[in-house]
């Protein structure tokens, strides 16, 4: 994997936050967040993962093409977020992969974001943007397996994910931080918002079954029909895996 220094948009974010990712992470793994710091750490989070885009897909154009709409709704956890509807099959399943590369970044002990969708053969960078080593690596469960081993801060490695499938992220390091990266045959899948909002966009017309992953909860499936030029509605109830 190749090593270099993190640039645009990724160094914008490193300066931003380094003075507080020093902080957090050296309070991390020597002593206790004061409520203070616990907030102001969860504020920095929240608004690092709304900067960095969480779907990577090319999708074709389609003449007459409809969309799939809907709320998902999930249980018994703190929001809506990041489920992921996906169509399990459209066309012959050949789709050239999105050139803009994913990007996962580690702060504050933290995959930011925490679950990125993706197309098949989409790369992505892992920047460590944390004062302290990260190591990334999936396990042995994973879609995709690898080991980026142990690196400091200012450096990205880069993963193809050239598998479809769920791919736990992990780290050798910091036993606490996880995160997913799930990739896609074709590029027509959607992330949920925290109200459980998501829309499919440029879906050729047809008959599709319509899937959902979360990272807890259990998967269910629709039949959907989608016509020229129309949005179909699909709304998932979530329900804990048993």
């Amino acid at each position: 994997m190749k090593k270099f220094i993190i640039s645009g948009i990724l160094a914008l974010t490193c300066i931003a936050f380094s003075h507080n990712s020093l902080v957090w992470a050296e309070a991390d793994e020597l002593k206790t967040l004061t409520p203070e710091q616990m907030a102001e750490a969860l504020r920095k989070l929240e608004e690092a993962q709304q900067k960095l885009k969480r779907v990577f897909k090319n999708v074709p154009k389609v003449d007459n093409a409809g969309s799939i709409t809907g709320v998902v709704t999930c249980a018994k956890v703190r929001d809506n977020a990041d489920a992921i509807v996906y169509v399990e099959k459209v066309g012959d399943g050949k789709y050239a992969p999105p050139t803009d590369h994913a990007v996962i970044d580690q702060l504050n002990l933290t995959y930011v974001p925490r679950v990125v969708a993706m197309q098949k053969g989409t790369t992505a960078d892992f920047p460590n943007s944390d004062a302290v080593r990260h190591n990334v690596f999936s396990p042995p469960t994973a879609a995709l397996q690898f080991n980026l081993g142990t690196y400091p801060t200012g450096v990205v490695k880069e993963v193809l994910f050239d598998v479809t499938g769920e791919t736990p992220l992990l780290c050798n390091v910091h036993a606490e931080m996880a995160g997913y990266a799930v990739a896609f045959e074709n590029p027509y899948f959607a992330l949920t918002d925290k109200a459980g909002n998501y829309t499919i966009e440029g879906v050729p017309p047809g008959k599709y079954v319509v899937k959902t992953w979360h990272e807890k909860l259990k998967d269910v499936s629709s039949d959907v029909t989608v016509e020229a030029g129309k949005a179909a509605t699909a709304n998932f109830d979530l329900k804990r895996r048993r």
